[in-house]
């Protein structure tokens, strides 16, 4: 889909959702007040409720487009993924309109009005994104198709297909396909050409003549990055024989994650291993992490309080143990817990792993660490802004700089917060189990990263999390 066409989506879209806003909240209020619900206090002018609907609809663009909705319209994604986007955004819209209404007493609404608004408003643009879907499949099949030729090999080749079928503004009618690779990528590709349907077509020996012959309009090249010489050589007189061309970059074998594109002073920069946690997302999890934090250190007072005081009496040093680990970005931090082993236990053996039958921690630590208690000072760093609630586990710079050598995509991990807790401590995969699935566990969390997510994490944590046999 071309950058107009996005935007033409995304504008459509904004104008839509923001008609169905106002109409959701109008409508609110006719229900509310001219149907059988009970009035007991009188019905208050239309107009009261008419003065609100620009701060309705201001709150509900800013918090749409901070939650990243509109951005994630360029991304090929299921009903469900998007119903799931508008039922969050809605949620904490109206969150945002209570507390913005509530500093300005001259702005009342019936809290019954709004609760009717909170259904209706996500339901009329559920409804109205999937019109907008069907009107746009309706205006596709009613216009001329674009002939687009593919050029490619092997997975890029299939990725390039499913592309042009999501490219859902212009009929599109792929005439054919030139593979480009080894006999090996050949025979994968001249079998899902088969399966599709797909002509092939042998080199040409000239593009000007096959273009003409074959009525192209647009190519498409998707080439695994070996097979990027290709471009070089045959791009220049491919583009001024077409009115469109466009290229898959093979960036897949570099990323796990998401890849960006920005345009920066005209110039197309790509960006690998694009962070979910941006935005509304990022802001929305540290709000959850100061909630959360401040919380858990009221709950967990009197716990921590008598932690304290057994730790100061049962052995000599500080309460609480300071040590650097490597968070976000593998910046250092200083990360807190209670002491649960003799101080300088670590002078004459460096940084040892801890495990089943380590003899390092005091009497009282064992038991402090066995119930993970000794963790809850870095409630504190989750307040600081060291760490979150969720994240992968932070790891001291020693093994950091051994594990990244080892393990592939190890320092992924990173790209966001540590955590508390996680993804991989809930599955069991904690003190010296294998460092390789708490590696593929991590990167799922960030992977599929919702602010639902944090929240299961965090009450599987209360249920399975606090006692672990691999907890040492």
């Amino acid at each position: 889909m071309s950058r107009n066409n996005t935007k033409f989506i995304i504008l459509m879209t904004i104008l839509i959702d923001l008609i169905l806003v106002s109409i959701s909240w109008l409508t609110a209020y006719y229900l509310r007040f001219h149907t059988l619900l009970a009035v007991t206090k009188g019905i208050p002018q239309f107009s009261l409720y008419l003065k609100l609907l620009p701060f309705v609809i201001i709150i509900w663009l800013c918090i749409f487009n901070a939650y990243g909705v509109y951005e994630r319209l360029k991304l090929s994604r299921s009903p469900l993924l998007e119903g799931v986007d508008i039922v969050q955004a809605c949620l904490f819209s109206t969150l945002a309109f209570i507390a913005v209404t509530f500093f300005y007493h001259e702005y009342r609404y019936s809290r019954l009005t709004l609760v009717i608004f909170a259904f209706l408003n996500p339901l009329s643009i559920l409804l109205g994104r999937s019109l907008l879907r069907k009107g746009l499949r309706l205006y596709k099949r009613h216009r001329d198709p674009r002939r687009v030729l593919v050029i490619g090999s092997g997975k890029n080749l299939e990725n390039v297909f499913y592309m042009i079928q999501k490219a859902y503004i212009e009929k599109t009618k792929i005439i054919g396909a030139i593979i480009i690779g080894s006999q090996d990528m050949k025979d994968i590709s001249e079998q899902f050409c088969r399966d599709q349907n797909i002509d092939m077509f042998q080199f040409p020996t000239s593009w000007n003549d096959f273009i003409i012959k074959n009525d192209c309009d647009s190519v498409v090249i998707g080439l695994p990055h070996q097979y990027h010489d290709f471009i070089d050589k045959n791009l220049g007189e491919i583009a001024q024989q077409v009115t469109s061309v466009k290229i898959l970059p093979d960036l897949l074998r570099f990323t796990k994650f998401g890849a960006g594109v920005d345009i920066v002073n005209k110039l197309p920069v790509l960006s690998i291993h694009e962070s979910p946690l941006q935005g509304f997302g990022a802001i929305s999890k540290r709000l959850l992490d100061i909630f959360g934090a401040i919380i858990g250190l009221f709950v967990f007072f009197p716990v921590m309080a008598i932690i304290a005081i057994i730790i100061k009496i049962s052995s000599d040093g500080p309460v609480v143990y300071k040590q650097e680990r490597l968070g976000i970005d593998g910046k250092a931090f200083t990360m807190f817990k209670f002491r649960s082993m003799p101080l300088n236990v670590e002078k004459d053996t460096g940084a040892k792993w801890a495990s089943k039958h380590d003899q390092r921690p005091t009497a009282f630590g064992k038991w402090i660490r066995k119930l993970s208690f000794d963790e809850l000072p870095q409630l504190i760093n989750v307040i600081r802004g060291d760490m979150s609630l969720v994240g992968p586990r932070p790891e001291r710079p020693v093994f950091v700089h051994k594990f990244r050598k080892e393990i592939p995509g190890y320092m992924l991990r990173h790209k966001v917060k540590s955590g508390m807790t996680g993804w991989a401590q809930i599955q069991g995969w904690r003190g010296n189990t294998s460092i390789d699935r708490r590696i593929e566990c991590d990167l799922f969390y960030i992977q599929n990263w919702s602010i639902w997510l944090d929240i299961k994490i965090i009450l599987m944590t209360f249920l399975k999390g606090f006692v672990s046999p691999n907890a040492y």
